[in-house]
């Protein structure tokens, strides 16, 4: 009885890690994989502070490894800047853009300097679902639509993608604050009900082009021993569109690469430290 007490007691914490609430919904057309709506349902949250000022979150189905699994990897470039850390003023309840870290293009496709490059990145990675190829969709700050205004494949089939120097509708990175976002649900991991997806009500770009973003209303400070329940927290709403980098136009003439997959979602976790990994057999 003794040893059985013990090892429940070794055991319990572990069983925290990973918990919280959240969703993430919507379409996915990537080709011989997924067509149609999906529902990651993540039952595992976690956010891993890196030696500098970023911050990985990876919301996922399931607490298997990545590669055999299905989640959303989101990367936080500075959290100082986000958690407006003095003297820089918060960004926390404020819609931030979300695209490829600067300076990464898909071959053929020229690297060009940005203004206000996106400081948070997300990676939607489908290696269940899609577990005969090595699926990776990136959200991106522009991807084009269907004819009408939605992700979802045509019953005729992908029109060819014009590259010609053709209307590129507006350039990637454009109204940054298209997106109007709706109120969270007040559902928490704080002892209340889990809320359901949060809507949003998208404004389109001009030229059938959307845009991903992400607000945070609360992000864990980073520091892994942190002793604070509200420095530890994390909530998150986002409307991300997704796409493959490679189906860019080369040169960048033409519209952006075709959307993938747009999702829908939010999380809300606190950051528990747990046992690092083992970096060896």
């Amino acid at each position: 009885m003794a040893f059985a007490s013990c090892l429940s007691a070794l055991l319990t914490p572990a069983c925290s890690l990973g918990q919280g609430v959240g969703c993430i919904s919507g379409t996915l057309d990537v080709p011989q994989c997924w067509s149609g709506p999906f529902d990651l349902q993540p039952n595992f949250f976690a956010a891993i502070p890196t030696n500098g000022a970023a911050l990985q979150i990876r919301v996922q189905n399931g607490i298997d490894y990545e590669t055999f699994s299905d989640g959303l990897l989101i990367v936080v470039d500075d959290v100082g800047v986000v958690r407006g850390e003095a003297p820089k003023p918060s960004l926390l309840g404020q819609p931030l853009a979300v695209g490829l870290p600067p300076g990464v293009t898909a071959p053929g496709v020229p690297v060009t300097a940005v203004a206000q490059p996106p400081i948070v990145h997300a990676t939607l990675y489908l290696e269940r679902t899609c577990s005969t190829q090595n699926v990776a969709l990136y959200a991106l700050d522009a991807v084009s639509l269907e004819a009408d205004g939605t992700c979802n494949r045509p019953e005729g089939g992908e029109a060819a993608q014009i590259c010609d120097g053709a209307d590129a509708g507006a350039a990637p990175g454009a109204d940054a604050g298209a997106i109007a976002m709706t109120d969270m649900d007040a559902g928490g991991v704080d002892g209340s009900a889990p809320s359901t997806c949060t809507e949003f009500e998208s404004a389109p770009l001009p030229g059938n082009i959307a845009a991903s973003q992400i607000r945070f209303s609360a992000l864990f400070d980073g520091n892994a021993g942190e002793s604070s329940a509200e420095q530890r927290r994390t909530i998150a709403d986002f409307d991300l569109y997704f796409g493959d980098p490679r189906e860019a136009c080369p040169g960048a003439l033409g519209p952006p690469p075709r959307c993938r997959a747009h999702l829908k979602g939010r999380f809300d976790f606190y950051f528990e430290r747990g046992r690092p990994a083992q970096p060896f057999p």
